[in-house]
């Protein structure tokens, strides 16, 4: 009962800790698979005979929506819970190329903090930011 009660601590902390970390992978995959299903829209939108690739605002929004909700129309729940439109960023540059980034903060299951189960404190997650960038050439 002793080392059952000595060890049980550290293995909900293992325990938890594996948990949080396959979370986070998860979210930052939907982030990665949000930002390229964007720049990949606003890629294939791009209509400009000039030769300098500009974003029309309805393509934009259109994209942002694509990277928040999964799809163009803004309709349904947020792929991931908070992500809202003000994370994506959208950017062009000279040689055409369109990026796509988004800045999301990650939220832990425990509400910014991850118990030690007795070990003292906690572990702060409040200031971790998931970063996602994706760039594609607009033909």
């Amino acid at each position: 009962m002793v080392e059952f009660a000595i060890a049980t601590p550290l293995l909900f902390l293992l325990l938890l800790a594996v948990v949080e970390f396959g979370r986070a992978f998860y979210q930052y995959n939907q982030l990665v698979s949000a930002a390229r299903d964007a720049a990949r829209y606003l890629a294939s939108s791009q209509h400009d005979t000039t030769g300098v690739v500009t974003i029309a605002a309805a393509d934009s929004t259109a994209a942002k929506y694509l990277a928040v909700y999964g799809n163009a129309t803004g309709s349904g729940s947020p792929l991931l819970p908070n992500l809202s439109t003000s994370h994506v960023t959208l950017a062009t540059d000279a040689s055409n190329n369109i990026s796509v980034s988004i800045a999301y903060p990650y939220q832990s299951m425990f509400g910014g903090t991850i118990p030690t189960f007795g070990s003292g404190g906690s572990i702060g997650t409040g200031n971790l930011v998931l970063q996602a960038y994706t760039s594609m050439l607009a033909l």
